[in-house]
């Protein structure tokens, strides 16, 4: 199992050039962990992919309540955000952040890898930059590979 951030999940849905890729990564993985955050920010990616054209309208709609549906059938398990998960998040950016030169993080990327934590991942499938090098930091193994 890897947990994947709403980047990685929106190749999922939307076809980019690396798509194939993450699709296959996917397809290998027998429970791929989101977190609650995810859930939301996918739907404001697919709802803005579809403003600028990219998805048909309505297309948000359908996307996120197919993402949605795989998350109640268990295909998919989502971490809430819990007191636990925010302890996690508060200790993720003192780690980062208290390093010399610090590793600076997004509110939502801090909140992707304290979900990932919680779950108990190894993996985190991000094409983030920063997402990547504080994941890499902590101990986790990413994917795609540098």
């Amino acid at each position: 199992m890897s947990y994947w951030d709403t980047a990685a999940l929106a190749k999922l849905y939307v076809q980019e050039a690396d798509s194939a890729v993450f699709e296959s990564h996917g397809a290998k993985d027998p429970g791929i962990v989101v977190s609650e955050t995810g859930r939301l920010e996918l739907r404001a990616v697919l709802r803005r992919r579809e403003a600028e054209g990219a998805l048909r309208a309505g297309a948000t709609e359908i996307l996120h309540g197919s993402f949605c549906a795989l998350i109640s059938s268990g295909q998919f398990r989502e971490e809430a955000i819990t007191p636990e998960l925010e302890s996690e998040y508060y200790s993720i950016l003192d780690s980062c952040l208290g390093q010399s030169p610090p590793i600076f993080l997004r509110t939502n990327d801090a909140l992707h890898l304290a979900a990932a934590r919680r779950a108990n991942q190894s993996e985190v499938v991000s094409t983030d930059k920063g997402l990547r090098k504080a994941a890499l930091f902590l101990g986790f193994t990413v994917f795609p590979a540098a």
